[in-house]
């Protein structure tokens, strides 16, 4: 479980960044500004605790599937990745904001960081848990 929930903490961590990094060029280089819609406080924890809820689920799946764990767990993972990006082409922004067409383009690259460094850093931690 600690070596599970370790993985989680460190890709959250590695996503954040990532996305923080993300968030200041995209914002830079287009000249636009989010700020009042996603800050860095709610992207780095967004990471962390997405990445720590698939080390929980991770965790509970290895104990549920025995075998394959890491192929059920990768489709899962993607599948709810992919479904949460419906979310970055939804979102209303207020009109205050320019150019809320550039949105998804900042937000979708932040929604496959975290399955991205998860599955970066699945080798540091080694095997399921359940082997």
């Amino acid at each position: 479980m600690k070596k599970t929930f370790f993985h989680g903490i460190l890709a959250g961590i590695l996503a954040g960044l990532a996305s923080l990094v993300y968030n200041y060029a995209y914002s830079e280089a287009l000249l636009v500004d989010y700020a009042a819609v996603i800050n860095p406080v709610s992207i780095f924890g967004s990471c962390i605790f997405g990445c720590t809820l698939a080390s929980l689920g991770y965790y509970f799946l290895s104990k549920w599937v025995r075998s394959n764990t890491d192929i059920w767990f990768n489709v899962l993972f993607l599948g709810l990745t992919f479904a949460s990006l419906a979310g970055s082409f939804a979102a209303t922004l207020p009109s205050s904001i320019g150019s809320p067409e550039l949105f998804p383009g900042l937000s979708v690259p932040m929604h496959i960081f975290p399955m991205l460094f998860w599955l970066a850093t699945k080798p540091v931690f080694g095997q399921t848990e359940a082997a």
